[in-house]
């Protein structure tokens, strides 16, 4: 017998049609539930290789601005034979590409740019090539709403809630996007360093007409106002009082004093993702239990405080990974 291969090519504009942020939730809810730290989920997950770039702007050593990268994420999933839910499934394999461009919104670029390669497991052939700029972007907000979403398993996800989002652009839409269908969202705050990338989403925001049916908050959001990151005063103002807060920045830097958060406030920091980008401060993180998508998420600046300890063991607000959360291994949010 003679098997055919075909290769699927999917647009950016194929991946939103096909995947709702109901459908990202859904998918992330499984296999971030795959990914465990005794590995007995069915995720494999290997160490990314990362090759950076520096921009011609930051060619000055002197230069405090953190290169850019392109780092080359490899994943499979093998479906776990003791696992009624997965015994249907295929073996899965795959590599991102994702490659981050500090510059890119001057371009009117994605800062975060990407590509998923699908491979035929048996016969290793490529089966399929994504555009995946929007997916890299649907797939960190629902891993950030099904955080959120433990983190409101002891209170009324129904209520009021401020979410303050730090950074205007596909991330904090999708972000803002992916939250609704967790907690009721009744007020948006949106922090950027420039007002006109802030008033582009605001504006992309309250286009919304109609909200997907699983959605906690049941109307489109109006009230939506926007602070610059360099008005301190209004950012203190605006952290003090919020219930939920993103933080989806390239910045080298805090966004904020990690006093400032009331106690209850859950924070989804996703910008980082080298050891010398920080968007939080030591003094937030020892004040929350953490909780992160993959292990590799720990040599993440803003986390150095978890893993630097004299005995060289994490520290006790470290929970575990959402997978192992999900599955019911670890606690969080109780």
């Amino acid at each position: 017998m003679i098997r055919r291969s075909t290769m699927r090519i999917l647009s950016e504009s194929d991946v939103k049609r096909c995947l709702p942020v109901s459908a990202a939730i859904a998918a992330n809810r499984k296999a971030l539930a795959s990914l465990r730290a005794n590995e007995d989920g069915g995720a494999c997950v290997p160490t990314r290789i990362g090759l950076q770039y520096h921009r011609k702007e930051n060619s000055s050593s002197s230069s405090s601005a953190p290169a850019d990268w392109s780092l080359f994420k490899p994943a499979a999933y093998y479906p776990q034979p003791n696992n009624k839910e997965s015994v249907d499934d295929e073996i899965l394999m795959g590599l991102k590409v994702v490659s981050p461009r500090a510059g890119n919104a001057k371009l009117n670029k994605p800062t975060c740019p990407a590509t998923i390669m699908l491979l035929d497991a048996e016969t290793g052939e490529t089966s399929a090539v994504v555009a995946a700029t929007y997916l890299t972007a649907a797939r960190t907000a629902a891993g950030s709403a099904l955080a959120t979403e433990m983190a409101y398993s002891s209170k009324s996800a129904d209520g009021n809630n401020t979410l303050v989002v730090f950074g205007a652009g596909l991330q904090g839409e999708l972000h803002i996007k992916a939250i609704q269908h967790v907690v009721n969202v009744t007020k948006v705050v949106i922090v950027n360093r420039s007002k006109e990338r802030a008033e582009t989403l605001k504006e992309t925001l309250l286009s919304i007409t109609q909200i997907e049916q699983e959605s906690k908050t049941r109307v489109p959001i109006t009230d939506i106002s926007i602070v610059l990151l360099s008005d301190t005063k209004a950012v203190k103002e605006v952290v003090e009082v919020a219930d939920i807060i993103v933080t989806a920045t390239n910045t080298p830097k805090p966004l904020f004093c990690g006093e400032w958060p009331k106690p209850g406030c859950h924070i989804n920091g996703v910008g980082s993702y080298t050891p010398l980008m920080k968007e939080i401060d030591d003094a937030l993180v020892t004040r929350c239990e953490v909780i992160i998508d993959t292990k590799e998420a720990m040599d993440v600046g803003d986390l150095s405080s978890l893993r630097n300890t004299d005995d060289g063991k994490r520290t006790q607000n470290y929970v575990g990974l959402i997978g192992d959360a999900l599955v019911g291994n670890v606690e969080f949010g109780k």
